[in-house]
């Protein structure tokens, strides 16, 4: 993939590609709190991806920011095939590293700063739609309020936003 490097976890670009390889229309949903620090990484890139992709019908990308869930009327009406989720969360990597969320290793009890905990909202998601949801996770230096995210999640915003505009034009289809 071209563009400037980022921190991921070994296997992120294939394991990506691998789950969207069947995409026909594709929702991004980034998820963030806008005042604490790095939590605010899904709304950022959402926003950054939006800038970096041109218009397409069989794409929709929409910052969901601390509640996520009042936006699934505008999923389900899109009608994706996959659901791409955009959030920091901690997987005890170093900060700033992107990652594949694993549904199955999220419990229904984790803390989470959103109102619905994700697990339910991918659960929904995939049921009511149905779609494929995956949950691409940037790893938090802090979660305390704040103004802008930590360096070393400001520097990886740029990169991924580019990255997965290049994967998603990749993927899908033409129209």
């Amino acid at each position: 993939m071209p563009g400037k490097a980022f921190p991921h976890e070994a296997g992120f670009a294939a394991t990506l590609r691998s789950i969207l390889g069947d995409a026909r229309r594709i929702f991004v949903l980034g998820i963030g709190m806008d005042w604490k620090s790095d939590d605010r990484l899904g709304s950022v890139l959402a926003a950054a991806l939006a800038k970096a992709l041109p218009p397409d019908s069989r794409l929709g990308i929409v910052d969901g920011g601390e509640a996520p869930e009042n936006f699934t009327g505008m999923v389900r009406a899109f009608a994706p095939s996959h659901v791409l989720l955009l959030d920091a969360v901690d997987h005890g990597l170093a900060p700033g590293t992107a990652f594949i969320v694993d549904e199955n290793a999220i419990t229904m009890g984790d803390m989470t700063s959103h109102r619905l905990p994700l697990k339910l909202l991918m659960q929904f998601l995939a049921e009511s739609i149905p779609c494929r949801v995956i949950l691409v996770g940037v790893q938090p230096r802090t979660l305390m309020p704040g103004k802008r995210p930590s360096v070393p999640v400001r520097r990886t915003v740029a990169p991924l936003a580019g990255f997965l505009a290049a994967m998603l034009q990749r993927v899908l289809p033409e129209e």
